[in-house]
């Protein structure tokens, strides 16, 4: 989702969580996820929620401070000890909470919290979660769907998106409704281990990994689609090219992976924090001069003129089939940013009633001004709309110097992107404690390093699939569209089941509505993915 280059902190401390809780977590079956999803999906009778499965998570003990990664508010607070689990591209407000009283059961204390944020406040970071450089795909994606087949599906994600959305926050308080002792849950992972058992929480932790790695990898090749681009220019005379002429994007991407490894051992993210301001810059500066561009110099003659050429164009796909598994997905790494929610959730001063608003409004702006970036840049460009559209402007000085801004935002939150799925690997792989006197031990450096070095490797693999397009089509197409359109219907309709005595009720209807959608999202966008590998 690269969006506003930025990151959002995961609430998934699951180290904190009480021994049994833990082992579950980390043994995660590294199976086909989207298998294991459609099957949660089925038909889960209220036999399938037995109370031990609640029993085993009222000692969750989940952190009420998330380090502040936030675009608007900086990082620079974040201590060493601080392990933050970070998922997607986009940083969101700091997750600072006020610790109000606390309950106290038989097992512990569960402290109840409060956060700081308002609805405003929650709106603008759900915007800067949605909106970012994956934008600049989005006019190539109109040109394979058509206008009006582009618009259209935009307009079906965004809505079904904010729908779970504001379905997940529902099912918190839902899940914990006849456990007066227990609060909401504080992340993905926890909820789908109290509404649906120890699979599904195996398969939002697993997908948050390949959601994690993905989006890194598609870091690497927006960096080093942008840099081949620069370096073949001798025209402009642009910096890139005066410097390392003629390179290809494979190099391009080997040396964005040899930079961002050392960058990944670091575990101090108050260095990072310049990104947050600089990210916000780059991609609405890069969205404003791609627009001015296009208005002034190439094509020139102004948007009515653009818009007047949107009409000569396609409205839509020659095949539905291609156009929804070939770039749906690249739609869904936008606007399906549901595993990113929990951090603002938790943010928030009244999340039961103002989530759901701050939702509809960050969806509708975004949207609105997704769509007119869109469809402006295919009047400009129309059957010539590149891959990522900033390759149809032209390389000279201020251009390419946003260019390369772009780039180096993406470097530097490429360490803050990978935190999530580094914390998952680590507490999959290292499973004992390797300090000695409160120290790490070498062994436990040369580990990390080892999972570290294996990860980027694994992003720069995935790099190679294709092109910036492809491979955010295949991480929204299959990780951010089962956590967005399969997991949360399978949760309210477990949920509906367990009130309703494991009765069918009506619903239900919508959730299978929109978990069959899901299905469909996944398996096509998996099926387009293989087909085009194997070509």
């Amino acid at each position: 989702h690269t969006r506003t280059p930025c990151s959002v902190i995961l609430d998934t401390d699951i180290h904190q969580a009480s021994p049994l809780a833990y082992h579950n977590m980390i043994r995660y079956n590294s199976a086909a996820a989207t298998i294991a999803a459609v099957i949660i999906l089925q038909a889960r009778d209220s036999c399938g929620f037995s109370p031990s499965a609640i029993s085993h998570n009222v000692g969750f003990y989940h952190t009420h401070r998330i380090p502040p990664l936030g675009t608007n508010r900086g990082l620079g607070d974040v201590d060493d000890a601080d392990e933050p689990c970070l998922a997607g591209e986009n940083v969101v407000a700091s997750c600072d909470t006020k610790s109000g009283d606390s309950i106290v059961n038989e097992e512990q204390t569960i402290p109840v919290s409060q956060g700081t944020q308002n609805k405003l406040s929650a709106a603008t970071n759900l915007g800067k979660c949605i909106c970012g450089a994956g934008s600049f795909a989005l006019p190539h994606v109109f040109l394979k769907e058509g206008v009006i087949g582009g618009t259209l599906a935009m307009t079906i994600c965004a809505f079904l998106a904010m729908k779970t959305m504001q379905s997940i926050n529902k099912s918190r308080f839902l899940v914990v409704e006849n456990e007066p002792l227990m609060s909401p849950p504080k992340s993905y992972v926890e909820l789908a281990n109290l509404a649906l058992g120890d699979i599904a929480s195996k398969v939002v932790f697993t997908l948050t990994l390949f959601a994690s790695l993905g989006v890194c990898s598609t870091y690497i090749v927006f960096i080093g689609q942008t840099l081949a681009s620069l370096s073949a220019d001798a025209m402009s005379g642009n910096i890139v090219h005066v410097l390392a002429p003629n390179i290809d994007e494979t190099t391009w991407e080997m040396i964005t992976a040899a930079t961002v490894l050392p960058l990944s051992l670091v575990r101090n993210y108050g260095i990072f924090a310049f990104t947050s301001a600089l990210g916000v810059t780059a991609v609405l500066g890069g969205i404003f001069v791609t627009l001015a561009y296009g208005v002034l110099v190439d094509p020139g003659g102004g948007i009515v003129e653009a818009l007047s050429a949107v009409s000569q164009l396609k409205m839509w796909p020659d095949s539905f089939s291609d156009a929804f598994g070939g770039s749906f997905g690249t739609i869904a790494y936008l606007f399906c940013i549901n595993f990113l929610t929990f951090p603002i959730i938790n943010s928030m001063r009244d999340a039961r009633d103002d989530y759901n608003g701050a939702v509809s409004s960050a969806v509708a702006v975004i949207w609105t001004v997704n769509a007119l970036f869109a469809i402006i840049c295919l009047g400009f460009y129309g059957e010539e709309t590149q891959d990522l559209v900033l390759q149809n402007l032209d390389n000279g000085p201020y251009l390419s110097a946003l260019k390369i801004l772009l780039c180096i935002d993406l470097l530097f939150t490429f360490p803050v992107v990978y935190s999530s799925g580094r914390q998952i690997l680590e507490n999959a792989l290292l499973r004992e404690s390797q300090t000695e006197g409160g120290e790490e031990t070498m062994s436990l450096v040369l580990s990390r390093a080892t999972i570290t070095g294996g990860a980027v490797a694994t992003c720069f693999g995935l790099s190679q699939v294709g092109g910036f397009g492809v491979v955010a089509n295949l991480v929204g197409g299959v990780a951010q569209g089962t956590l967005a359109f399969i997991i949360p219907p399978a949760i309210a309709v477990a949920l509906s089941r367990r009130s309703n005595e494991g009765n069918f009720g009506a619903s239900e209807i919508p959730q299978w509505i929109i978990g069959a959608f899901g299905v469909a999202v996944v398996s096509s966008v998996s099926y387009f993915t293989l087909v085009e590998s194997s070509s």
